[in-house]
């Protein structure tokens, strides 16, 4: 594709700037979930879905990445993901019932996985290859600081002019963007007809549907029941069918093939957990603070800051420590501060003060900004070729789920028992039992099964 007569600094701008504002979007809701469980009189196992239907409907979109980049024009494939996307932060903004904010936060997760999915490849092509590391660089810390901030950002506006806020200054930006892009964005990446299994798709998209949905009502409904043990059964017999189905097409949307590769398989399995532990704390927190402790959206957003920051701040330090050591400290050190992280939040009280969480969170932010990023590379570094892309696509889509999963579960086993939405530290401590069993796995991983590299000169 010619890129001679384009503006290449307007299109990364354009690209960048959609890519933070969906990011954002993806964390800035679990300060206001406390707000919303009393503005719409839901429990927290129906609030949590403002999070976790969002993950899950990015992670299903990341599936079809391949086929969606090449199918359109990069042009019309950018209003398409940023139109869709913008057509949810304005539901949300109105959201009469809940209802309505659910169908919003699908509407948007569609949106973010199209923005995302065709962000990276089109910033490697319009740039030269020269200045391409700093511009991934900027790109990278934007996307990755913007939504640490968020939550924090979030409590003030919270506070200030209420939850629907967010989502109409949200609505100015995305409406600014697709301005922009109109005055911008240029046909980049090549098209062709791509093969794409639709079955395979379907199937995908059912079976990780009913494994969250699942994890969200088992704190609500009897295991056998149609919400918990149907669902549950109908997800499962679906993933399998995929499955199957992937080991026996010549195209499949996700090559499963590449699991025989045991550091991939270790690297998804954290990061699956790690994942489910920040968007669990993520839920959890703010409930804590907010319901429990009687504190404001503005207080919670000082004690996540420092997790925040750091987990950002970090990342970048860590990245080159592992070029340096290998995975194998990393990730004991890292699995090690946030199972101690999980252990430390048991002891916290209703009475304590909420500002006394800022110390185990920010022993969560070192803990994962020494692993999650790291354990993708280390993951990905014996996949060769096109196992490469799949294990991409494969790991991003998991990931994303396992965030998802995380949110659910954790919120519904906090739910076991709660009447009236009196949620007391005991259900908080019931669901930080389960993140801390979760920690205890991947610090075992970490010590028994992620492998001791040679010293890198």
């Amino acid at each position: 594709m010619k890129t001679q007569n384009m503006n290449r600094k307007g299109i990364f701008i354009v690209l960048v700037l959609g890519s933070v504002i969906t990011s954002i979007v993806s964390t800035v809701m679990s300060t206001a979930l406390p707000v919303v469980m009393v503005d719409f009189d839901i429990p927290a196992s129906q609030a949590q879905l403002v999070t976790s239907i969002y993950s899950l409907v990015s992670g299903i979109m990341i599936l079809a990445t391949a086929f969606i980049v090449k199918r359109f024009p990069t042009k019309r494939l950018f209003f398409i993901g940023m139109g869709l996307f913008t057509i949810g932060v304005f539901l949300c903004a109105l959201s009469p019932s809940f209802a309505v904010m659910l169908a919003g936060r699908v509407v948007q997760g569609v949106g973010y996985g199209i923005i995302i999915s065709m962000t990276q490849m089109v910033i490697l092509i319009i740039i030269p290859e020269g200045k391409r590391g700093f511009a991934m660089g900027i790109y990278g810390l934007a996307v990755t600081f913007a939504p640490v901030v968020a939550p924090m950002v979030a409590g003030l506006i919270i506070d200030a002019l209420g939850w629907r806020a967010i989502f109409y200054i949200i609505l100015v930006i995305c409406l600014a963007d697709l301005a922009l892009g109109a005055k911008f964005m240029k046909n980049i990446l090549e098209n062709s007809v791509q093969p794409f299994d639709v079955l395979s798709m379907v199937l995908a998209a059912v079976g990780f549907t009913g494994i969250v949905l699942t994890a969200s009502n088992m704190g609500s409904y009897p295991f056998v029941s149609v919400q918990v043990g149907l669902l549950l059964v109908i997800g499962i017999i679906a993933l399998i069918f995929f499955c199957i189905r992937q080991l026996k097409i010549d195209a499949p949307l996700l090559n499963i093939r590449v699991f025989r590769q045991r550091d991939f398989t270790i690297a998804v399995i954290v990061c699956m957990i790690f994942y489910a532990l920040m968007n669990g704390m993520s839920t959890i927190i703010p409930i804590l603070v907010q319901t429990v402790q009687h504190q404001s959206p503005t207080v919670f957003g000082i004690v996540i800051a420092p997790c925040a920051l750091v987990t950002g701040l970090m990342s970048p330090v860590t990245g080159k420590m592992y070029d340096k050591v290998g995975m194998k400290p990393l990730a004991v050190i890292g699995c090690t501060l946030v199972l101690v992280s999980e252990i430390l939040t048991l002891f916290i009280k209703a009475e304590s003060s909420s500002y006394i969480l800022i110390f185990p969170l920010t022993l969560l932010g070192f803990g994962m900004s020494f692993v999650m990023m790291n354990m993708v590379t280390y993951g990905m570094a014996k996949l060769e070729g096109a196992a490469k892309t799949d294990g991409t696509a494969l790991l991003s889509c998991l990931r994303t789920i396992g965030g998802a999963l995380g949110a659910a579960g954790f919120v519904s086993i906090m739910s076991i028992g709660v009447q009236n939405q009196n949620y007391t530290i005991e259900n908080v401590r019931h669901s930080y039992l389960g993140m801390t069993a979760l920690a205890v796995i991947t610090f075992v991983l970490a010590v028994g099964f992620v492998k001791k590299e040679k010293t890198k000169e």
